[in-house]
């Protein structure tokens, strides 16, 4: 009889323990759900924020979102979403260094999200972005070390007879041209587009059809495809970098033409994939309203 009731009261035993285990798990499924859910709210408004302009209010609530899902969906739309808010121009905080890296967190860590492959063309653009920035560097550095030795031709040219050949009026003429290039890509340095500009005008039409016209050519599609320039118009920049490698098919200027064109380009068409994600964002929130009305 004792026997008996020590095998019902652990049986009674074991059935409130499995009781307690089902229990737990099924608050623990519950509470993933909420998170889930809560996820996807976040997710909603901060893709809600940024589609009005709103970088930091989307920035708060998609950071929820990564902290509510960290390791699956939708934890790569937020990493996706990230992406865009610190890489969209309209962002006085835009840093492409940061977009890039939410770009490479959201391949690295789903690589088979449907947002991976878009990802990754834009990570490919930004870095493009940055090569090019620093081929900027390199040319306000070459401007600096050209100003330098015309500054010792200039000392030398001082040296000479009043009375100057026919062939050194040719060189001081190139000199001349030379000079308006270098005041033109410093302007640029300095983010003085429109004065730049002018500069790289009267290049072009003091050499005409002749180097450097197609450094002129290369300086203005430059000036045009800066993201810091107000009037920035990528087909004008495209259009002077497209008479470049046309007008000056040998230009040692022509590969880098060759490459922003497909920068540009490519940046065009995903401008174009968020118009229609931005289209489609609208859509999905007018059709929201009508039913709850």
């Amino acid at each position: 009889m004792g026997g008996k009731r020590t095998g019902t009261g652990k049986y009674i035993h074991f059935s409130f323990a499995g009781l307690m285990v089902l229990s737990l798990f099924s608050c623990a499924l519950l509470q993933e759900i909420r998170d889930r859910e809560e996820a996807k709210a976040t997710l909603l408004r901060g893709q809600r924020c940024l589609v009005q302009g709103d970088f930091d209010g989307s920035l708060n609530e998609t950071q929820k979102t990564l902290a509510l899902s960290p390791s699956r969906p939708p934890a790569d739309e937020a990493l996706y979403t990230l992406g865009l808010v610190y890489a969209h121009f309209g962002n006085v905080k835009k840093d492409y260094g940061k977009s890039l890296g939410f770009f490479e967190q959201l391949m690295r860590e789903f690589p088979r999200s449907p947002f991976a492959q878009e990802a990754k063309i834009w990570a490919n653009v930004l870095q493009e972005n940055e090569n090019h920035a620093q081929i900027i560097e390199n040319l306000r550095l070459a401007a600096e070390k050209l100003k330098e030795t015309m500054d010792r031709l200039e000392k030398a040219e001082k040296s000479k007879p009043v009375e100057v050949k026919a062939e050194e009026r040719k060189i001081e003429e190139r000199k001349g041209v030379r000079e308006q290039l270098l005041r033109g890509q410093r302007f640029l340095a300095q983010g003085d587009f429109e004065a730049s500009l002018s500069e790289m005008e009267k290049v072009r039409s003091l050499s005409p059809s002749a180097p450097p016209e197609d450094e002129a050519l290369y300086a203005i599609g430059l000036i045009y495809a800066h993201f810091g320039n107000p009037k920035k118009d990528y087909r004008r920049s495209l259009e002077f970098f497209r008479r470049l490698l046309k007008d000056h098919p040998k230009s040692p200027w022509g590969e880098q033409a060759k490459i922003w064109i497909a920068v540009i380009e490519e940046n065009e068409k995903l401008n174009q994939v968020i118009e229609k994600s931005k289209q489609v964002d609208l859509e999905i929130e007018q059709k929201k309203r009508e039913k709850v009305k």
